[in-house]
């Protein structure tokens, strides 16, 4: 059966109450990118020996290290060109250390599943495919060497934003090793149609989901409470049921409701769990 999970700082930094509005809300899956303002893959042995007992306390499962590797320039480039979630900026020659780092993490706390991401943006995203292919290629044999997963997530900000894109170099990676963190917020804020178009493109290498709204199917779309904007998630949510999914559906709203985190994140899993009723889609 799907479950419900949230990455955490999309209800607040400080870990503990998140953890206890999980509680609150019936969610039992989460996923770790940032807590206490300090992103996972940044912490110390004692901040993550912090978090695993306030996880073993709080009798919650760890669904996904949510891993800034490879959110950094493919070359030439200094600046950050999207959300870092409290990672700081690194070099391209740094992300093997990244994911290193994420693989203990998930060792530590039990999580199947690291993310990657894809470089940020060029404007010519075919001119560096083989340079890409080759370091996915390169991290899914060190993922699998540890015995866990690796989470492509299709993001707007990055090379990678579309089931399309996203398609290409799964076909060539056929290591089910790696699999997509599938975001059909991310596919919409390109301006491209997340379903059914771009889920069709990728629905048989999916690890993991994420959802949130797209105002529009738009770039630039600002991001809005689940059920109020323009992605057809009542029939993504029917084909998941068709396709027989059984992973994690994790909340991440990149939404403030009155410039607040939590309220936006309380929203949403509403929004989500009514959506999921209407399609017949049982979420734990």
């Amino acid at each position: 059966m799907p479950r419900l999970g949230v990455i955490t700082d999309e209800i607040s930094e400080d870990f503990n109450h998140a953890l206890a509005v999980c509680a609150e809300l019936g969610i039992r899956e989460i996923e770790l990118r940032s807590a206490w303002s300090t992103n996972i893959a940044a912490m110390d042995d004692a901040m993550v020996d912090r978090l695993a007992a306030a996880i073993e306390a709080a009798n919650v499962s760890v669904c996904s290290i949510a891993s800034p590797f490879l959110k950094c320039h493919i070359g030439n480039g200094e600046e950050a060109t999207g959300r870092m979630h409290s990672a700081a900026e690194t070099s391209r020659a740094e992300q093997w250390a990244i994911l290193d780092r994420s693989l203990d993490l998930a060792d530590r706390l039990g999580a199947p599943l690291v993310r990657t991401f894809s470089f940020w943006r060029v404007p010519a995203t075919d001119a560096v495919r083989e340079d890409l292919l080759e370091t996915l290629t390169e991290a899914t044999a060190r993922v699998a060497a540890r015995g866990k997963k690796l989470g492509l997530e299709n993001e707007h900000a990055c090379i990678i934003g579309t089931g399309e894109e996203a398609a290409w170099y799964l076909e060539r990676i056929p290591d089910r090793t790696l699999g997509l963190i599938w975001d059909p917020g991310n596919e919409a804020a390109l301006g491209s149609v997340p379903y059914p178009a771009g889920y069709n493109a990728v629905k048989g290498r999916i690890h993991h989901i994420h959802v949130k709204d797209a105002g529009r199917i738009a770039e630039g779309t600002p991001f809005v409470k689940m059920g109020d904007g323009a992605i057809d998630y009542e029939g993504q949510f029917r084909q998941l049921v068709a396709d027989g999914y059984d992973g994690v559906i994790s909340i991440e709203t990149h939404y403030r409701l009155d410039g607040q985190a939590e309220p936006a994140t309380r929203a949403c899993v509403a929004g989500t769990r009514d959506l999921a009723r209407r399609a017949g889609l049982p979420l734990s």
